[in-house]
């Protein structure tokens, strides 16, 4: 790969992820703002992500069809760039409801793509550290564009009304613009024999329907209950650099975590450092609950540095080692749509809990739900990654049981 294809992907992986520095911390104070309920919110969050159950499926099997990301990259980043803008005119439940349709499908897809793009450039056995290292400029972006709008937005701590907001959602997409503009200069190879055996419908294997299953479960405990994060800090007083402060502190956290994790995986196996982050993410989920200040908030968000850390680069490595370059897209897509079912639903279950029991309660549900995606992953998913070594093997021999667990399942 040439040194401009490298850091056009860097580039675009710092563009794709710091969009969510100012999406994920405002979108749901901005439609507070426009006077929509908790229960309201979520459905706008859930039904927008929903149209992903279809279109990502599609995206994935065209592009292998094609063998080509560089239109479906252009396209996605337009359309979420002008569904986004248009937030700002936008004055009814139906019309917020469209615009995040459009907005979130582009980016669900912006973001899976990197994985795809990465995995057809490097062999399996390094999948784990190049993806890493590629997206943890994602994470720098993102800690950059939240900060910068938390201290830009609201310096003497005024009120968070909507026409403060507004200022979000007029710079903002600009940066889906930007990733227009940096596709052009993406690494997209075309080879069209491979390309003509990707015409059917890839298989799913066994292994690969339990990690989906078990990833529906994290993804909708975590995102679910994080859709609402923004609205506990300001329910306890936080200001909006208080709320982007939180989020930053997270990503910070998974910078650190991402650049060792990829050559963890690679060295010792994708499971046992995705086994640490299902076993930490119900524990997690229920310390917000006993939080009562802004400051309390922001300590458990640290680990989501341990949580993203590690299943935002070795989920798509695991899925890229069960997939090869005429499948690639579609088994990417197919995390992309556990994602987009996971966060279709959660944020509806979540709302209406928040909305008639309280944001404390709705914490509480994530994590049970977290605690069952933990059961189904321990029990049920295998190593990916040949020809790694087993940490049993290397660890003290008092915690050979667990070490043993986060290894295989039990009895295997």
């Amino acid at each position: 790969m040439t040194k401009r294809s490298r850091a056009a992907l860097i580039i675009y992986l710092f563009l794709v992820t710091s969009t969510f520095g100012f999406l994920q911390p405002f979108s749901p104070l901005y439609l507070e703002s426009a006077g929509l309920t908790r229960d309201q919110i979520g459905w706008v969050f859930g039904l927008g992500s929903g149209i992903a159950l279809v279109l990502q499926p599609l995206w994935g099997r065209l592009s292998d069809r094609f063998d080509t990301r560089r239109p479906f990259i252009i396209l996605s980043a337009l359309a979420s760039g002008i569904a986004y803008l248009a937030f700002r005119g936008a004055g009814s439940f139906g019309a917020f409801l469209a615009l995040t349709a459009v907005g979130a499908n582009g980016l669900l897809y912006l973001n899976s793509v990197g994985g795809v793009l990465i995995g057809r450039l490097v062999q399996s056995s390094q999948g784990g550290a190049a993806y890493a290292g590629y997206r943890v400029w994602g994470s720098v972006g993102y800690i950059l564009v939240t900060l910068a709008t938390g201290l830009l937005l609201n310096p003497r701590g005024l009120k968070l009304d909507r026409p403060i907001l507004d200022q979000v959602f007029t710079f903002g997409p600009l940066l889906f613009f930007s990733i227009a503009t940096v596709a052009f200069f993406l690494p997209d190879a075309k080879d069209l024999k491979r390309a003509a055996v990707a015409a059917g419908k890839a298989p799913i294997s066994e292994n690969l329907r339990w990690f989906l299953l078990s990833y529906f479960l994290y993804i909708f405990a975590l995102y679910g209950a994080s859709n609402f994060l923004s609205l506990f800090m300001k329910e306890l007083g936080g200001s909006s650099l208080w709320i982007t402060a939180m989020f930053a502190g997270g990503v910070i956290c998974e910078v650190l975590v991402m650049r060792v994790s990829g050559k963890f995986s690679d060295d010792f196996g994708r499971r046992p450092l995705l086994a640490i982050t299902y076993l930490l993410l119900p524990f997690r989920l229920m310390l917000y609950v006993a939080m009562v200040s802004p400051m309390g908030v922001l300590v458990v968000q640290l680990l989501h540095g341990i949580n993203f850390g590690i299943m935002g680069a070795i989920s798509i490595a695991m899925v890229n080692d069960l997939a090869d370059n005429t499948n690639r897209g579609q088994s990417q897509s197919r995390l992309a749509a556990t994602a987009g079912l996971a966060s279709t639903v959660a944020p509806i279950v979540f709302g209406r809990i928040a909305q008639s029991l309280g944001l404390k309660a709705m914490f509480a549900a994530a994590s049970l739900m977290a605690f069952a995606g933990m059961v189904v992953f321990l029990l049920k998913v295998c190593e990916t990654h040949l020809g790694c070594k087993p940490i049993a093997d290397r660890g003290p021999r008092r915690l050979a049981w667990f070490l043993k667990l986060l290894d295989a399942p039990p009895g295997r």
